[in-house]
């Protein structure tokens, strides 16, 4: 008897121990869990769907670029067919908008335009989210105006900046970034949208749209000339819309086309007036209707590039764009020829030191009819006899060509399409945000709306 209960009492020591231990290896495993998850870098939270999230991150992204190591070809396929970033390139361009800008500053400096004269006063932040601190720094190590205040100085490391961007958007195509810029969180974006009275019922329906996949958005809505109805309509049944009246008569002083929404040289001014407003801003057309949420992505790569769109392949810019154009930009179409036209219906834009320049170039040429419209040109391409001009579309792939290198030509699917540039979306995620539908209007869809 003694020694069964010896065995007993052994036994049920042996299990207390057993389990004290399984116990406390489970605890330090889950320790050890723990230290890792709180210590692993962040590439996204939810703050970019959360209105409760606040977001203060303010993204730092020179250094990781400069720092990051490429898998892309395009080091090794120089393309001379194609206009690419260079020395010369920037410092002309730079150099007519530099000689514009006398004309224009005081209309622009009303939208926060920085003036090349006085970069380190002008230059200011446009939202909690604008290093403006990087943008100062970026600017002053690049881009140099000589005593003269005409001559622009352009660093050799720009273009190895410029290239260094390129690459790290591009290898985003497949999947083979060697490195991810990490955040610590994702501000929620801002919906700009603009129409005049023409265009209401096409306004409704990407609302529609934007209640559907962003039931929590906000809507910037600029108001090119509703009625008084459609106002009162849209404040009783859009209670995420802020209005704001786009100021026709204020640029109308430097430049009355502007009034012609037909040129459409009002949108520059839209998403300039938007983004110093916020910081970062999704603008679409009324003809978009999206079709999901997953902005991440191109939110993200926009810290690093700053202006995204979406390219029309098969649709080259010399085929839409008249020859004027490139005269002013001092460039010629024949090297345009195989670069891909993008919308400008849909971009995402944020506060960026590349998109500082951007947009400066943007604005100048839609305030100049030489630059936008160019009444008496034509195109000159060799794939069709068609004679179209697409205004904000054509400048604004031409600027863009100035700070990104192309993907590389005829790799993208069996189609021999060629790769998207680091500019389009589909660099970020390869799938499409949103679709163009003109002519469908959705006429009583605010009407019949429950009141916000």
């Amino acid at each position: 008897m003694l020694s069964i209960r010896r065995f007993k009492l052994g036994r049920r020591s042996f299990f207390r121990r057993f389990l004290s231990a399984i116990f406390s290896l489970t605890c330090i495993y889950s320790l050890l869990l723990c230290y890792e998850y709180l210590n692993k870098p962040y590439h996204l939270i939810s703050a970019i769907n959360n209105e409760n999230i606040r977001c203060d991150f303010k993204p730092s992204t020179s250094e990781f670029i400069l720092n990051y190591k490429t898998n892309s070809l395009i080091e090794n396929q120089p393309d001379l067919t194609r206009v690419e970033p260079t020395i010369q390139r920037i410092r002309s361009l730079l150099e007519i908008i530099r000689s514009k800008e006398d004309k224009y500053q005081s209309l622009l400096e009303t939208f926060d335009v920085f003036n090349m004269l006085n970069p380190n006063i002008s230059l200011k932040p446009y939202s909690i989210e604008s290093n403006i601190d990087e943008i100062k720094t970026l600017y002053n190590r690049f881009i140099k105006l000589m005593p003269d205040n005409k001559t622009i100085e352009i660093d050799q490391t720009f273009i190895d900046y410029l290239r260094k961007i390129s690459n790290y958007l591009l290898d985003g195509l497949r999947d083979k970034r060697t490195n991810k810029f990490e955040v610590e969180c994702v501000r929620k974006p801002v919906f700009v949208l603009a129409c005049d009275q023409d265009y209401f019922d096409g306004l409704q329906g990407a609302i529609h749209t934007l209640d559907t996949y962003w039931s929590d958005h906000r809507i910037i809505f600029y108001d090119l000339g509703i009625s008084n109805e459609q106002e009162i309509l849209l404040r009783m049944k859009c209670a995420q819309c802020t209005i704001i009246k786009f100021p026709f008569s204020s640029i109308e002083k430097f430049a009355r086309h502007i009034g012609d929404l037909t040129t459409y040289g009002f949108k520059p001014f839209v998403i300039q007036d938007a983004l110093r407003r916020y910081g970062t801003v999704i603008y679409a057309d009324s003809s978009i209707r999206f079709n999901s949420n997953s902005f991440n992505p191109v939110v993200i790569d926009n810290y690093i590039r700053g202006f995204a769109a979406r390219e029309l392949p098969g649709h080259y810019v010399s085929c839409y764009t008249h020859t004027d154009t490139f005269t002013w930009f001092n460039q010629s179409y024949t090297n345009f020829d195989n670069i891909y036209i993008a919308e400008a219906g849909f971009v995402v834009v944020t506060d960026t030191f590349l998109t500082r320049l951007i947009m400066k170039a943007w604005l100048t040429c839609a305030l100049e009819p030489e630059c936008l419209i160019t009444f008496r040109s034509h195109t000159n391409c060799s794939r069709t006899s068609l004679n179209k001009h697409r205004y904000d579309q054509s400048a604004i792939v031409i600027i863009l060509s100035y700070f990104f290198f192309q993907g590389n030509k005829g790799t993208w699917s069996d189609k021999k399409l060629n790769d998207p540039a680091p500019y389009d979306m589909f660099t970020s995620i390869q799938r499409s945000l949103g679709d163009i539908v003109r002519g469908s209007f959705e006429q009583y869809y605010l009407s019949r709306k429950k009141s916000s």
